[in-house]
């Protein structure tokens, strides 16, 4: 004996249910693509190098004079009378007001290169990790060089 309101299950809820899922599979498929691009992002040893470089750039503005020092481990930038020199020190890159103590920019470098070609100041650091980033800034050519 069939009772009545029991339907049962219909090719049409089969259907209803099967459209919502392809609707929603992407979504998910673009979150967990997104949430990994972000935690690549969001660690914390490439948010370091970031606020170095944009530190750094901040240094190359209204330089009188620029030079690499320690055979590329390092650059010596002078600006508004004062000298800054900014190099690999042990396992992190400081950077030494007059040649006088050292405050740090950057920590866990295994190695780092420093290069000016023209107008440019390029940079390689390869991370404790293995992990190699590089910037590039193009900088006002002082006088007289």
């Amino acid at each position: 004996m069939k009772c009545l309101g029991e339907g049962g299950f219909t090719l049409l809820n089969a259907l209803l249910e099967l459209l919502v899922l392809m609707i929603f599979l992407p979504l998910i498929v673009l979150f967990f693509g997104f949430m990994i691009r972000f935690s690549a992002e969001a660690d914390a040893q490439t948010a370091e190098w970031h606020l170095f470089a944009v530190d750094l750039q901040s240094y190359l503005k209204g330089i009188e004079s620029i030079e690499v020092i320690n055979n590329g481990g390092g650059v010596r930038i002078v600006r508004e009378a004062e000298e800054y020199d900014i190099e690999l020190y042990d396992r992190f890159l400081r950077k030494q007001k007059f040649r006088q103590g050292h405050e740090v920019m950057l920590t866990d470098i295994r190695d780092c290169r420093f290069t000016i070609n023209g107008n440019k100041l390029a940079l390689r650091a390869e991370m404790a990790n293995g992990t190699v980033e590089q910037a590039e800034y193009v900088f006002t050519q002082p006088k007289g060089q």
